[in-house]
């Protein structure tokens, strides 16, 4: 932690990753109660030499930085006192009111959760947002499933093979096994098939199914002695994801008692059942296509929810809610990759690699580690927001919503256009994402474009040459608006203005033409006419000008008499806009001078086009 993010920090509250602890004159003890919440969680940063009164914080200093320095990490390095040796680092600094010591607390590795103190795996603790609590009986046991060397899907059960599957199910498999594994003998029997695969293991001389074998292959009553829960819960919502509450009621619901094969296979029969259906054909196999186009990234989210659940946590259900503006995906289990990783190529590590890989065989779960990324690449070509992912390590939970909101908007074309700057369709999808949150990192970056690390990082540089952005903090992963758009671009109250923005009564300026004096471009700022919405007239143009025409042509084509008003209320915002540009710009009254779409005007007529042939 730097000294500027540390003065960043002491203005904000304290919260989940940062905590401040007076220590004037020796360590606290309850700092080791912090320690362990940060290594069970998702680790932070623990400050000592500040004091905490009345939701503000005042730097008081510790004395004698060195003994409690010296203290703390000595307590640290004691496994009588902490379970796991982390390897914390402190930072000193010395500032005008006093010296303060910051040490950032790694999230422990999996296998060495839950990290305690005092040998007493009853005094571990997690971080939920400012406190530390001491773990509960089934986070302790949540912790120690996961840190189990014996996967808990791969462990046999002493259940009557003859009796334990679902017939109907194993036909089904089998069949899909054979589509998708050519060349394998597919003649042998059921009892030699699974026990090939894995299903069946051999204990004591006895063949044993495996908890992912009754999980995935099980008849009903033996899915329920394992799983006494819903496998998933499916709820369809008539209203917005935010008019949902407790006392909201569903308009159709599924619940699903049975193995996971059933389980897919019903809350695909209750998607299609709810999903529109666009009907067609494609045109070189003359296949019928009528998969809703959200099919793709619904499809990898619910099999997601599926097999990467935790089948121990008998308390809490998986859940996927329909709304009207997204849907969202419940799972009780965090994922042991983090977001970065989940969106980069590879195989990762996982809860259930036996029910991961029975789902891989027959392609209903992802090759190489792509599940993510698919859901990410199949909403990206919708054209939507990205995905949001909440990977949750206090509560153990992943959180995944889909929401149904375009990243690109015109009012977003019509800011990207006055810029000046030439952006490629994945450098606009990054400054649209800007213009919303203000800041954004490289994992951001990937999740907007698909592209790798490397190529992410040269998109960033790239935009920051163009002075659109500037990195933030000291791990060059994080970036933000360039100061001189942030007034422009960053939402405003209503009712408040900034330096550089007007408020726009209603949105509409006289004639309907929303129009604002503002800062444009980049560099040196200068203040221009930018659009922040368009009038019928100018809709009008735009629609028209998709080849170059002359300003009598638009005044004819748009009904209007008066052409110095024309060109003074419709046609010079939208050249000055970036909306039009002339056919000769050097002479602005040539006879032979015609306005046509820039390639920014193609992409909002296009836009437009859309938007009104939408239901």
């Amino acid at each position: 932690m730097t000294r500027d993010e540390l003065l960043a920090r002491l203005q904000s509250i304290e919260w989940s990753d940062i905590e401040f602890k007076e220590a004037a004159w020796a360590a606290p003890r309850d700092a080791l109660e912090t320690v362990s919440a940060f290594a069970n969680t998702a680790g932070g940063h623990l400050v000592f030499g500040v004091r905490q009164a009345n939701g503000t914080f005042t730097i008081t200093g510790v004395t004698d930085a060195d003994k409690v320095q010296n203290d703390f990490l000595g307590w640290v390095r004691d496994t009588n006192k902490i379970s796991v040796l982390l390897p914390i680092d402190g930072k000193v600094h010395a500032l005008a009111e006093g010296t303060v010591l910051a040490f950032y607390v790694p999230e422990a590795q999996r296998n060495e959760k839950p990290v305690y103190l005092d040998r007493n795996p009853r005094k571990a603790h997690i971080r939920r947002g400012g406190r530390d609590d001491t773990c509960t009986g089934d986070e302790l046991l949540r912790f120690i499933r996961d840190a189990s060397s014996t996967r808990y899907d791969a462990e046999p059960l002493d259940v009557d093979t003859s009796r334990c599957f679902d017939e109907a199910t194993v036909r089904w498999y089998r069949a899909r096994f054979a589509a998708s594994n050519p060349g394998i003998d597919a003649t042998v029997s059921d009892e030699a098939f699974l026990r090939e695969w894995g299903f069946l293991i051999e204990q004591g001389g006895v063949l044993r199914p495996t908890r992912a074998a009754i999980l995935v292959l099980g008849s009903g009553e033996y899915v329920r002695q394992v799983l006494p829960r819903m496998a998933a819960d499916v709820q369809l919502y008539r209203n917005t994801s935010a008019e949902y509450d407790s006392a909201v009621r569903w308009a159709d619901r599924l619940t699903v008692e049975d193995n996971l094969i059933k389980a897919w296979q019903a809350i695909v029969e209750f998607y299609f059942r709810h999903s529109e259906r666009p009907f067609a054909v494609d045109s070189a196999t003359l296949r019928r296509d009528d998969d809703p186009p959200d099919y793709i990234s619904f499809r990898e989210s619910a099999i997601n929810l599926l097999i990467h659940q935790d089948f121990g946590d008998t308390t809490r259900v998986p859940v996927i809610r329909f709304f009207r503006d997204q849907t969202e995906f419940f799972n009780p289990g965090d994922a042991f990759a983090s977001r970065e990783q989940l969106l980069d190529p590879g195989d990762k590590e996982v809860r259930n690699p036996s029910i991961v890989n029975a789902f891989r065989r027959i392609g209903l779960s992802d090759q190489g580690g792509t599940g993510v990324r698919a859901i990410f690449d199949g909403w990206r070509r919708l054209g939507y927001l990205p995905p949001e992912i909440e990977n949750h390590k206090a509560e153990k939970s992943f959180r995944l919503r889909l929401r149904k909101e375009k990243l690109i908007t015109e009012a977003q074309l019509l800011a990207q256009a006055s810029l000046g700057a030439h952006l490629s369709a994945q450098e606009a999808d990054v400054f649209a994402y800007l213009t919303r949150k203000g800041q954004i990192d490289l994992t951001d970056v990937k999740a907007l474009t698909g592209l790798s690390g490397a190529d992410a990082r040269q998109l960033v540089q790239r935009l920051t040459v163009q002075a659109l952005l500037v990195a933030q903090g000291e791990t060059g992963s994080l970036f933000g608006l360039a100061e001189h758009l942030r007034a422009r671009f960053l939402p405003v109250a209503p009712g408040q203005t900034n330096e550089n923005q007007q408020v726009i009564d209603a949105g509409v300026a006289p004639e309907g033409t929303a129009q604002a004096t503002e800062q444009a471009g980049f560099g040196q700022p200068q203040l221009v006419q930018s659009l922040v919405q368009l009038s019928a007239i100018q809709w009008q143009i735009v629609a028209f000008a998709d080849v170059p025409r002359s300003i009598t042509e638009l005044i004819g084509h748009t009904g209007h008499k008066q052409r110095a008003f024309f060109k003074r209320q419709h046609l010079e915002p939208l050249l000055a806009g970036g909306i039009l540009q002339m056919t000769v710009p050097d002479k602005p009254t040539s006879p032979a001078q015609r306005y046509v779409l820039t390639d920014a005007g193609v992409q909002l007529k296009l836009l437009h086009e859309q938007q009104q042939a939408a239901p």
